[in-house]
């Protein structure tokens, strides 16, 4: 992930010091609004992709005379799955694919596991994964990476997880934000407008920066 070194609390009493807000906007306040804005980010545009095995499917059996064995449904949790530092911990949606062994799957529906109509799929059960396939092997999935949140308790010693470069991106949601919270329009509009533009640019730097080729 993206580090800009400094952190939430800096970059909140930053936009504190700046804006000319007379209501009083607590911290927690901004704080939301830094984790909406880094999770947009993440989810929508930097799209950072890790690997993470979900578990390891084996089967004591020789393989049938058929050659293969038969299909059957395994759920795996998400909730204490390794996750690089910094980052949160997975969601369902952000998964982006499952492979068994060499074999990717399919993404579907509980209906259409049901159904049997796609071997060798996946698809959301309540908080966790859960597959149906004959391959026994390992269970990996590749998704994007989230910053874990900002809380009131750790915003100090946490970065803000963007590109130093486009540190005035997030100070201009933050500020839009305050200044419509304070029903300042204009100026509201001001810096969301200035942000819309520079997420547009982010965006390109974003795209320039990505590999070629491959998914």
């Amino acid at each position: 992930m993206f580090d800009s070194g400094i952190t939430a609390k800096e970059l909140i009493e930053d936009i504190q010091s700046e804006a000319d807000i007379e209501i009083p906007i607590p911290d927690k306040t901004y704080i939301e609004w830094l984790n909406a804005v880094e999770q947009l980010l993440y989810g929508e545009i930097i799209q950072e992709q890790n690997e993470a095995t979900l578990g390891v499917l084996l089967h004591t059996a020789e393989i049938p005379d058929g050659g293969e064995y038969e299909y059957s449904y395994h759920v795996f949790s998400l909730s204490n799955i390794d996750v690089p530092g910094g980052a949160d911990k997975i969601r369902f949606e952000d998964i982006i694919t499952v492979f068994a062994g060499p074999v990717q799957l399919i993404k579907t529906t509980a209906i259409g596991a049901a159904g049997q109509q796609f071997p060798n799929c996946w698809y959301k059960a309540g908080d966790a994964v859960k597959v149906y396939t004959n391959i026994y092997s390992s269970i990996d999935a590749f998704y994007n990476v989230r910053p874990a949140l900002k809380t009131p308790d750790n915003y100090s010693d946490v970065n803000v997880r963007v590109p130093y470069e486009f540190i005035s991106l997030v100070k201009a949601k933050l500020r839009g934000e305050a200044y419509k919270l304070a029903n300042e329009d204009m100026l509201a509009a001001k810096w969301l407008n200035d942000y819309n533009a520079q997420l547009q640019d982010f965006a390109a730097w974003i795209q320039a920066k990505q590999p070629q080729f491959g998914e």
